[in-house]
């Protein structure tokens, strides 16, 4: 419908296209249920299992192993519930690179991506971490714990070892961890 005058638009709001002044327009209820759908979806309830995932108080700890090129990095997640999905992941920064070998047998791993599925038990895993530095390098690595479902991590979920390796020795002279 055409508004004709400026005075008239409030009644053709009102007004039906046959000129039936009926209150709201089909055009304005449509328009209003559009609106208020957006709204629902965001009161909607979150996932069932995210109210129900137990929760593990994470603890990722890095150490130094005396004056060499190793260093470890301890996992512990308290009661991980059965079936809930959790991973580690390991980083590097620096110079230098590493490799990593855990004294458990992960679910799935994919690089330095571990996949720990829960059994309802403690999961208590370590790592080994072998430095690979030049003169004057140093480098970090990093374990990172993220749930990816089933379970709500919580606590400590990152550790680190640092070594450095100074001049011209071939000991790894510097080293800190947390």
């Amino acid at each position: 419908m055409l508004l004709q005058r400026s005075g008239d638009a409030l009644n053709d709001l009102n007004t039906e296209p046959n000129g039936d002044a009926r209150g709201m327009s089909r055009r304005s209820l449509a328009k209003a249920a559009a609106w208020s759908v957006p709204a629902v979806l965001v009161a909607a309830p979150a996932p069932a299992y995210a109210a129900s995932a137990g929760t593990s108080s994470a603890s990722v700890v890095g150490s130094c192993a005396g004056s060499g090129a190793t260093g470890t990095i301890s996992v512990t997640l308290p009661n991980l519930p059965v079936g809930s999905v959790v991973q580690i992941v390991l980083s590097h920064s620096g110079q230098g690179g590493f490799t990593a070998t855990p004294n458990f047998t992960p679910t799935s791993q994919s690089g330095t991506t571990y996949t720990i599925t829960g059994t309802g038990t403690t999961f208590v895993g370590e790592f080994s971490i072998n430095f690979n530095l030049g003169n004057n390098q140093h480098g970090t690595v990093t374990a990172t714990v993220t749930a990816v479902s089933g379970v709500a991590i919580e606590g400590d979920t990152a550790g680190f070892v640092t070594k450095r390796r100074d001049g011209g020795s071939q000991n790894y002279n510097q080293c800190s961890a947390g």
